[in-house]
């Protein structure tokens, strides 16, 4: 995908702050991504044995939804074949954004692209799309102690207690599958080396408030 995202190990990714300053992500399962980001057929394989399905036998054809814009069209391409290495058949269904959505929200999918670009830099933002009553919350997961870890960090007054919460809650997300990362969106730009100040945040907003020019 020529470096427009990154491949993502972990639900939350590089940028995001945790409450004692140092970066989320590394502190996230005991310092160690959830996932790998290396190909692993037999993992896959054994994996799918192990659910009843040997090598794909038994399994229904799964159907994955987006929208054909950007990279995402290639993102489906790639599940295809990369699926199909293990034996798993998909097929994809491309449908014009504004039919999209509304399908997404109404639950009208087996599995579907979805995506988020954060409002605010704090985890929460990102984790609380995952509450039974978030209205993004389109694949519908519901976990009570999801829910209230997510409660416990919107209301602790404990810095350490409320980066416990929200460390649990995505330990939580990833061990019940409520979704599966996929990739990171990157951003490219460029600067001259005269600029000095500048701030990109991790939810893609530019500050320039704190630029000055060097002479």
């Amino acid at each position: 995908m020529q470096g427009t995202y990154s491949p993502a190990p972990n639900f939350m990714g590089p940028g995001w702050m945790d409450t004692d300053g140092s970066e989320f992500m590394a502190n996230a399962n005991g310092g160690q991504p959830y996932m790998s980001t290396a190909a692993d057929i037999e993992g896959a394989k054994a994996a799918l044995a192990e659910a009843g399905y040997p090598d794909g036998e038994g399994l229904p054809v799964l159907h994955y939804t987006t929208n054909d814009a950007g990279y995402h069209r290639a993102v489906a391409e790639y599940l295809q074949e990369a699926w199909k290495e293990i034996g798993v058949t998909l097929e994809v269904e491309i449908v014009e954004w504004s039919s999209f959505t509304p399908m997404r929200r109404s639950g009208d999918f087996e599995i579907a692209r979805n995506g988020w670009v954060g409002d605010y830099a704090d985890p929460s933002n990102m984790l609380g799309l995952l509450v039974t009553t978030n209205g993004n919350n389109d694949g519908n997961f519901s976990n009570e102690a999801f829910d209230a870890a997510m409660e416990l960090s919107a209301t602790t007054t404990d810095a350490a207690e409320r980066s416990a919460a929200l460390h649990e809650a995505e330990d939580i997300l990833m061990a019940e599958n409520g979704c599966c990362p996929l990739a990171y969106y990157n951003d490219f730009y460029l600067q001259s080396p005269a600029i000095t100040g500048s701030w990109h945040s991790a939810y893609g907003y530019w500050y320039f408030m704190y630029a000055d020019i060097a002479e």
